[in-house]
Parts: C-alpha cells; sequence; structure tokens
C-alpha cells in the first residue's frame, strides 16, 4: 500500500527512516505516473530533494501536482 506523503511530518518521517520514496507527476492525459524514486536527503516548504536510485540527485517542487509516495 502507498501512502501519500503531504506534510512536513510525512516527509521528515521518510527521510529520517531512508525510506525508498516514488515521485509521480501527470503525463500529458493527466494520468499520474511514477517518474522517480530515491531517498529524501533534505525538503523545504517548496521542494523535495532525493538522491536517486541511480546516485543522482533530484529536485522536485511541492506545489506543482507532484505526489510524493512511500511503501508502508
Amino acid at each position: 500500500m502507498l501512502k501519500k506523503l503531504e506534510s512536513d511530518a510525512d516527509l521528515f518521517a521518510a527521510a529520517l527512516s531512508q525510506s525508498s520514496v516514488s515521485v509521480w507527476q501527470t503525463d500529458i492525459d493527466g494520468v499520474y505516473c511514477e517518474v522517480d524514486r530515491g531517498i529524501i536527503d533534505r525538503f523545504t516548504k517548496n521542494s523535495v530533494r532525493l538522491t536517486t536510485i541511480q546516485d543522482e540527485i533530484a529536485y522536485y517542487f511541492r506545489d506543482d501536482g507532484t505526489l510524493f509516495r512511500v511503501e508502508t
């Protein structure tokens, strides 16, 4: 089951536990698709920084319809 990470507390708990977080964004048809996966390095009220599975750094905005989910 996937849990949506919305609050700062949700993101903090996922970062602290080093949980694998999936990032979802809408495609051209408005359907949510997984676009990335990684561990949360840091977050602000506007963005989330991940270290991805490929050991790259990625930034995602929190307010542009991007969903962050963690498997529970």
